[in-house]
């Protein structure tokens, strides 16, 4: 596997240098260090004169709580996909349902 270079990026007004990783390319990587200077910057301005360190951590809280709401609105839509599933499927295999569905349909109609 051919050694990547390492990618330069800027975060809060500091400069990194920055590997990249199986699947992690330099625009990937370059893309994060945007997102993250974003939430430092908007973090700094909410709060003032701070210390770097105190805007990276509001920063990452902000980071954190936005990913456990995307989790949780995954597992929402998961449950709603499953529970959509499974009432499709009840309908397709339930014996108790006569309908039309072992009849022929009437001569020139379409069923589908």
């Amino acid at each position: 596997m051919p050694q990547e270079k390492p990618v330069t990026v800027e975060i809060f007004k500091q400069t990194y240098q920055l590997g990249t990783s199986e699947g992690r390319d330099a625009e990937y990587v370059r893309r994060a260090a945007a997102y993250l200077d974003e939430k430092m910057n908007e973090a700094a301005a909410a709060v003032g004169n701070r210390a770097p360190l105190d805007i990276a951590i509001l920063a990452a809280l902000n980071i954190a709580e936005e990913v456990l709401a995307a989790r949780q609105q995954k597992e929402r839509m998961l449950d709603q996909a499953d529970a959509q599933i499974d009432s499709f499927t009840q309908l397709l295999t339930d014996p108790d349902d006569k309908d039309d569905a072992e009849e022929d349909p009437p001569a020139g109609t379409r069923r589908f």
